[in-house]
């Protein structure tokens, strides 16, 4: 029983490791179609309303099991792309995968600043964490929000190609 105990947990330290670093190369892609307005990432066209002037798309990056995926085009708030964690509804093993993620963004973001490349910033707001990212010209870059309810991370695309 404890042989199969510990190979029950190695398999599961494995698989939460590589989805770790799997979100960390994501991370990493989605960074770099910044200047591209993520063109590069649309997949399919999930909702296009002329009403209120946006359209939504899927990316071509696959969702994680605990976040959500969209890819947002408005002339109010250009080309956003979003990743969303709900928190309050993983259970306690998915918010110990989610915990190591959610620091391993943390670092990449410290990296990002470190560079000298960009500017970081730390406040809170209505109850929620928030970090931004700006670039050289001091535009928002990105946006890293968490509360006790979500985690959402907020990448802005290039103003102008």
């Amino acid at each position: 029983m404890k042989k199969l105990y510990f190979i029950v947990t190695l398999l599961f330290l494995s698989t939460a490791t590589f989805a770790q670093s799997d979100a960390i190369l994501n991370f990493r892609q989605v960074v770099k179609e910044i200047p591209n307005q993520f063109d590069n990432l649309k997949k399919d066209l999930l909702q296009d309303n002329t009403e209120k002037n946006y359209k939504l798309y899927s990316s071509k990056i696959e969702d994680m099991p605990i976040s959500k995926t969209i890819i947002s085009i408005s002339p109010k708030d250009g080309h956003v792309y979003i990743v969303t964690f709900n928190v309050e509804q993983m259970d306690s093993m998915m918010l110990r995968i989610f915990g190591s993620i959610s620091q391993q963004y943390i670092n990449e973001l410290n990296e990002m600043v470190k560079s000298g490349n960009y500017k970081g910033r730390d406040y809170n707001s209505n109850g929620e964490s928030i970090t931004e990212l700006t670039d050289a010209k001091d535009q928002l870059v990105l946006q890293y929000i968490s509360s006790s309810k979500e985690h959402v991370l907020i990448f802005y695309g290039a103003l102008t190609k």
